[in-house]
């Protein structure tokens, strides 16, 4: 099965942390201008220019810095991989597949329902700008 990371503009950055712990058993910390990110900060602010959900395709067999520049260069903000301490991994070439998982919890049911939650809320407004 393959993974797939959603991104939306207003999804923020706890929402995008909860969905990396459940897809790649790890914690991540995301960067606005060099800065760490405030977990209520949006993907928008940390320069995501898309204006609806993006989906997201994970390849499992990239290394951590290879999949921390895909998102960078594709996506327009910084973030990186960290272990269950929200410490940075220093081993940046190993795989994702490899990462072995911290915790595993209950956010999965929780993080479904708020993007779903975002998907509708950013249609809502696309079709509200259309009618004026």
């Amino acid at each position: 099965m393959m993974k797939t990371l959603k991104l939306h503009p207003l999804m923020t950055i706890s929402l995008l942390q909860m969905q990396i712990q459940r897809l790649l058993h790890c914690n991540v910390a995301v960067y606005i201008h060099h800065s760490l990110a405030n977990t209520f900060d949006t993907l928008k602010e940390a320069g995501l220019e898309n204006e609806a959900m993006v989906e997201h395709p994970i390849d499992e067999t990239l290394s951590l810095r290879e999949f921390e520049e895909e998102l960078e260069e594709k996506f327009n903000f910084s973030m990186e991989l960290c272990n269950k301490d929200s410490k940075p991994f220093t081993n940046k070439s190993i795989r994702l597949f490899q990462i072995t998982p911290c915790s595993e919890g209950e956010t999965g049911k929780q993080l479904d329902i708020s993007l779903e939650l975002l998907a509708k809320q950013a249609r809502g407004s696309n079709q509200q700008n259309r009618a004026v």
